[in-house]
């Protein structure tokens, strides 16, 4: 086992701007930082217990991957993908590669962010998983950074949600499991949950709900594409005891209550709470 944290949900939008908006109404995120790059250019926004949700704004380059991302989905915003912060990143690297997957983009220059990515073709997860060793928050290794930006949309005062759960769909959740409990060292809870649906824990951050579907899509849900991969998150009140294993006959119609958001290209599932409208 490698990771021991579920860090954040990243999503490719055409700019920051309405999408992190949305974050903050719908979730009462907070900006934390944003910096601007040739490659990518990504913001993060923190909910309650710090966990980050991250928008990655297309780079000042013209060989930016998150412009080839949005190109390939139709210039439409979609969750892009996880981060798992781990203890030992040659650990994970070497973890992974003994369960047959060569991570890609392997960056060990700098003892302060060492990372690798695990690529959707070779974990059939539908989302990158990026792996990542640090002792510092992104705001401690760009804040004095000198292409550092503020937040670019006016931010409500409503209290930050806790994100509980993201959830989306594979094409094999035999080997989404593998990957999930051998690689990425979660833990599978909600035996119950049937053939089709396993559900995934982590020491810190959000839980991970999966579904094995042929083309994607859960019928009678409203998701965003009909490709496997993200397609939502269930957020609750940072004061409230919400687990997925005590409200599991109730999931499906939480899940299909929630409000699709094209600016994020996921739905969110906001329990227990009516979103804040921005101040004047």
């Amino acid at each position: 086992m490698s990771a021991h944290e579920l860090d954040h949900l990243a999503i490719a939008v055409p700019a920051w701007g309405p999408a992190g908006a949305v974050l903050n109404r719908e979730l009462g995120a907070r900006w934390a930082s944003g910096f601007r790059m040739d490659v990518f250019s990504p913001c993060q926004l923190a909910v309650a217990q710090d966990m980050r949700l991250e928008l990655l704004e297309p780079g000042s380059g013209e060989h930016s991957f998150i412009q080839r991302f949005l190109s390939n989905n139709q210039e439409r915003p979609a969750p892009h993908h996880i981060t798992f912060k781990v203890h030992d990143i040659r650990a994970a690297i070497a973890g992974a590669r003994d369960a047959g997957i060569e991570p890609v983009l392997v960056n060990l220059e700098y003892s302060q962010w060492q990372e690798a990515f695990l690529h959707p073709k070779d974990t059939g997860l539908g989302f990158l998983a990026q792996m990542v060793q640090t002792s510092h928050s992104v705001e401690e290794l760009t804040g004095s950074a000198v292409n550092s930006r503020s937040c670019p949309w006016e931010q409500s005062d409503s209290a930050p949600l806790r994100l509980t759960l993201i959830h989306g769909t594979v094409a094999s959740l035999q080997q989404a499991r593998h990957v999930l409990c051998n690689v990425l060292g979660a833990r599978e809870i909600l035996a119950e949950a049937g053939p089709l649906t396993a559900a995934f824990h982590w020491d810190e951050g959000a839980e991970l709900l999966l579904t094995e579907t042929p083309r994607g899509g859960i019928e009678g849900q409203n998701l965003s594409s009909r490709t496997h991969g993200i397609h939502g998150i269930v957020a609750v009140p940072a004061d409230v005891k919400w687990q997925l294993s005590e409200h599991w006959d109730e999931l499906d119609g939480l899940l299909a209550e929630g409000t699709l958001h094209p600016e994020l290209g996921l739905s969110i599932t906001s329990v227990g709470r009516v979103p804040a409208v921005a101040g004047p």
